[in-house]
C-alpha cells in the first residue's frame, strides 16, 4: 500500500518542510553557530527552556512513533504507548540528580564529567560506548527506518534514500552545528503537533467521537496490561523507566545535550518539564489513531497493521492535509537525525580531538566537528545497508544490543552522583559484572525462546521473560556489585567527590514559587497519575 499523494499534496508537504529547515538554518547562521566551539557544539549555552524542551520532545520522536506506534496500537491498543508517559519518573531524576552537576561543572559531554568523578579511562571507554550507539544503532536504525517508511509511502529505493537523507542531514547540520538542531527541532515539534493532531480529530470524526470509540474497541481503550503480559507488562514498563528511561533522559549525551546548552540550570530544568508536558501527547497523537483504525477498519494481521499510518492517511486525510502529515512524519526523522549527527561530532571532538591536540585552536575544533558529522553520515549509511542486507539477523541484533548496551553503565553513573561511598574500583568492577549480565541477556535472545529456556531456565519464568524485568533484576545485581566492592576498596578523594556528588548535607533550594520546577513536575505527575487513572 503506497500513500495517494496530488499535486496539492506535494506542495503543502514541501514547502512546509523545506520552509522548517530554511528557518532553523536562517536562525543559526544569525546566531553565528560556528563562530566558535561553543557556539557549534552547544549554542553558545545560551538557549531558553522553550527551545530545550521543544528539541528534547522533537529528539525523541522518530519513525518508530508516527508509524511504528500507530501499528502497535493497532494490535495491542493503547497499552503500546504506556512508555511514552514515563517521563516524568526520568527527567524529574534528572532535574533533581543530574542536571545540577553537570552545568556547575560546564561540560560539553557526559564522558567529561566521569573523567572528573572516575578518571580519564572512565571517559574514553564510555565515549567509544556513545559512538558506538550512535552510529551503529540510532543512526543506523533512522536512516533504515526512514528509507523503509518512504519505501513504503512513496515507493522509493531503500538504499538511495538512506543517502539522500544522510547527505542533506549532515550538510544542513555542518552549516548550522547545535543552533540548527535545537531551532529546528523547536521548528518541527510545532509540525509534527499540528499535523498528527489533525489526523487524531479527523479519526475521531470518523468513528463519531471518544464514546463511540470506547464502545466499539472497549479491550483496546486500556493503558494498563497484566504484570505477565508478554509484550506490554505495565509493572514491567514502570521498572524500565527507572533504570533505561533514565539513562535515555538524562545520561544519553544524544538528549542530554540540550540541558548542556540551556542558559542556565533553571531553564535546562524549565526545558524539562516542558518536554515532560508534551511527552503526554504521544499516546493520544501517535497511538489513539492507531485504536482509531482498529475500529474503524478491523481484520488486518501480522505485515498489514505495519501499513496502519497509511491507511490513516488516504483514509482519513483529503488533499493537502496528506501532504502536511507527510511533512510532520520527515520532520521527525530530520530531527532524530541531525540530533544524533551534532553529538557525534561533539563527542569526537571534546573527547577525542582534543585528548590528541589539547591546544587545538576555536576554529580548527568547529572543522574538525564538521568533519565528524560527515565522517558519521558514511559511517551512518554503511551501518544502514547492513541492516537492510540482513534484515532477520544483524537488524535484530542491533536493536537487542542497543537495549543492553546501557546496562552496565547507569549504576555507576547514577550512584556516582548521589553516593560518596562509590569508588572507582567499586564502578568498575561493576560495569564488568553488568557486561556479563548483558551478554546473557543478549545471547538469551538470540538463541531464540526454545534453546534459551534450556540453557537459561531461569530467565523463561513470569517475571524474567519479559525485557523489562531482566533489565531490573541485571539492575540490581549491577548496584549491589557497585556497592559491595566500594566497600572494601580505596576510597576517593575529596576533591573529585566535591566536584561531583551531592552533598546531601546542604539545605534544600529554596521555593521560587510559581517558577520552581518542582511545583511543574508535581502538577505534572499528578496529570500523569490522572491519565493512567482515566485510561487504566
Amino acid at each position: 500500500m503506497t500513500i495517494e499523494l496530488t499535486t496539492f499534496d506535494w506542495v503543502i508537504g514541501l514547502a512546509t518542510l523545506v520552509g522548517s529547515l530554511a528557518l532553523g538554518l536562517y536562525l543559526a547562521l544569525r546566531a553565528q553557530a560556528g563562530q566558535n566551539s561553543s557556539d557549534f557544539f552547544l549554542a553558545g549555552r545560551r538557549m531558553l527552556w522553550p527551545v530545550v524542551g521543544a528539541s528534547y520532545f522533537a529528539t525523541n520522536i522518530g519513525a518508530e512513533h508516527l508509524v511504528g506506534l500507530s501499528g502497535d496500537a493497532y494490535r495491542y491498543g493503547l497499552c503500546a504507548g504506556t512508555v511514552e508517559m514515563t517521563t516524568a519518573i526520568c527527567l524529574g531524576f534528572a532535574c533533581a540528580v543530574l542536571f545540577p552537576q553537570y552545568l556547575r561543572n560546564k561540560i560539553y559531554t557526559i564522558p567529561e564529567f566521569l573523567e572528573l568523578r572516575y578518571g580519564p579511562a572512565s571517559r574514553v571507554g564510555f565515549s567509544v560506548l556513545m559512538l558506538i550507539i550512535c552510529i551503529m544503532t540510532k543512526m543506523a536504525f533512522t536512516l533504515f527506518a526512514a528509507a523503509l517508511v518512504l519505501h513504503s509511502l512513496l515507493g522509493w529505493d531503500i538504499m538511495t534514500t538512506v543517502a539522500i537523507i544522510a547527505c542533506a542531514t549532515a550538510l544542513l547540520t555542518m552549516m548550522g552545528g547545535f543552533s540548527f538542531v535545537a531551532y529546528t527541532d523547536t521548528i518541527q515539534a510545532t509540525i509534527i503537533f499540528a499535523g498528527c493532531g489533525i489526523m487524531l480529530c479527523m479519526g475521531l470524526y470518523h468513528v463519531g467521537g471518544w464514546g463511540a470509540l470506547v464502545e466499539r474497541v472497549p479491550e483496546a481503550m486500556h493503558v494498563a496490561k497484566p504484570f505477565d503480559d508478554p509484550t506490554y507488562p505495565f509493572w514491567g514498563i514502570i521498572a524500565g523507566a527507572l533504570y533505561g528511561g533514565i539513562f535515555y533522559w538524562g545520561i544519553d549525551q544524544v538528549n542530554v545535550q540540550r540541558a548542556l546548552s540551556a542558559k542556565n540550570l533553571n531553564h535546562a530544568r524549565w526545558g524539562a518539564m516542558f518536554a515532560t508536558l508534551l511527552k503526554l501527547s504521544p499516546i493520544f497523537i501517535f497511538a489513539l489513531p492507531g485504536v482509531i483504525a482498529y475500529a474503524l477498519y478491523p481484520g488486518m494481521e501480522g505485515d498489514e497493521t505495519k501499513q496502519t499510518f497509511v491507511l490513516l492517511l488516504n483514509r482519513l486525510l483529503p488533499s493537502g492535509l496528506r501532504g502536511l502529515v507527510l511533512a510532520a512524519l520527515v520532520a521527525a526523522l530530520i530531527s532524530s537525525l541531525n540530533s544524533v549527527m551534532n553529538s557525534v561530532s561533539t563527542l569526537a571532538v571534546r573527547d577525542f580531538v582534543l585528548r590528541w591536540r589539547p591546544g587545538a585552536t576555536e576554529r580548527s575544533q568547529v572543522t574538525a566537528g564538521r568533519i565528524a558529522i560527515l565522517v558519521s553520515a558514511v559511517l551512518g549509511v554503511a551501518a544502514a545497508y547492513m541492516v537492510k542486507q540482513t534484515q532477520e539477523g544483524l537488524y535484530k541484533y542491533l536493536q537487542t544490543i542497543s537495549i543492553y548496551l546501557v546496562l552496565p553503565v547507569t549504576p555507576a553513573i547514577v550512584f556516582g552522583v548521589m553516593s560518596r561511598r562509590v569508588t572507582v574500583a567499586g564502578a568498575y568492577w561493576s560495569v564488568a559484572a553488568g557486561v556479563l549480565v548483558a551478554a546473557v541477556f543478549v545471547f538469551d535472545q538470540l538463541v531464540g525462546a526454545e534453546t534459551g529456556a534450556r540453557l537459561f531456565p531461569w530467565l523463561h519464568m513470569t517475571l524474567t521473560e519479559n525485557y523489562t524485568y531482566r533489565g531490573l533484576w541485571g539492575t540490581l545485581v549491577i548496584i549491589a556489585v557497585l556497592f559491595g566492592v566500594s566497600a572494601v576498596t580505596t576510597k576517593t578523594g575529596a576533591e573529585p567527590l566535591e566536584k561531583t556528588t551531592i552533598n546531601w548535607g546542604n539545605k534544600a533550594e529554596a521555593f521560587q514559587g510559581i517558577r520552581d520546577w518542582r511545583l511543574h513536575l508535581t502538577a505534572l505527575s499528578a496529570a500523569t497519575v490522572a491519565i493512567f487513572i482515566w485510561l487504566w
